[in-house]
């Protein structure tokens, strides 16, 4: 009966580093997108909000607001070049993100 344990615990063990690696991904590119607006805005912190993955993965859309502020503003935000688009009337933003 021991021979059925030793396949199920390693599935469970692969899924769980499958799983567990795409949370701390997802959660890096979070952390890297916030940064760069950051730097781009010359503030030392800002929160992100509403992100919604486009372009089949590539691009990254959502809010973000600066340390200290009420409003949250819009951003475009691109893996393939690691950059970061603040402008909402800039191409790529309207492509990708403009609702």
């Amino acid at each position: 009966m021991h021979n059925v344990y030793v396949p199920v615990v390693g599935i469970l063990l692969v899924f769980g580093a499958i799983f567990g690696y795409q949370a701390f991904s997802d959660s890096q590119v979070d952390d890297n997108v916030a940064q760069l607006i950051a730097t781009q805005r010359g503030v030392e912190k800002v929160e992100l909000k509403d992100l919604e993955s486009v372009q089949k993965g590539y691009g990254l859309c959502g809010e973000y607001r600066v340390a200290g502020e009420t409003s949250y503003a819009p951003f475009y935000y691109s893996q393939v070049n690691e950059q970061v688009t603040l402008d909402t009337q800039a191409k790529v933003f309207q492509q990708y993100c403009a609702r």
